[in-house]
């Protein structure tokens, strides 16, 4: 069973696609599951046991994963490797955060040419073409990992 996992700072983000849309997975009743990068191999295997258990597939071997990467290198990295056999697909973070850029910016009442947008605790800002990332901006307009999964271009 194949699903798209988001690797925000502190928690991994889980997501089914239903359609056309992906539809955001709770395990154990929790929109993000919670791993620390220090300790992410342990944290990622009873992520893929909760996960399986949810679904009812009686093994992890089942499972498979899309992931979007988050800003943080080092949490990529522990995740990744962690996840390393059951990945099938890695979405840049720089490149989806683009593409949501450039279409939250078609909205001019959003404001985000002049404040940009805030994810997973940073803002970010399109300047000169490229991606400036920006301490949390109250005036940015704030987007969660859903947002983040509609609009970037998955395939």
């Amino acid at each position: 069973m194949k699903f798209l996992t988001v690797i925000g700072k502190h928690g991994l983000y889980t997501y089914q696609k239903d359609g056309e849309r992906y539809q955001l997975q709770y395990i154990e009743g929790s929109e993000a599951y919670p791993y620390n990068s220090s300790s992410a191999n342990e944290d990622i295997f009873a992520y893929m046991e909760a996960l399986a258990n949810e679904k009812n597939l009686g093994t992890v071997a089942k499972l498979e994963f899309d992931v979007l990467e988050s800003s943080d290198q080092f949490c990529n990295k522990a995740v990744i490797q962690a996840l390393e056999e059951y990945v099938d697909r890695r979405y840049s973070f720089d490149e989806a955060l683009t593409a949501v850029l450039k279409k939250l910016s078609r909205d001019k009442k959003l404001l985000i040419s002049e404040y940009g947008i805030n994810y997973d605790g940073s803002s970010y800002q399109m300047v000169n073409g490229n991606v400036e990332n920006r301490e949390f901006d109250l005036l940015a307009y704030t987007i969660h990992s859903t947002d983040m999964v509609e609009l970037m271009n998955l395939e």
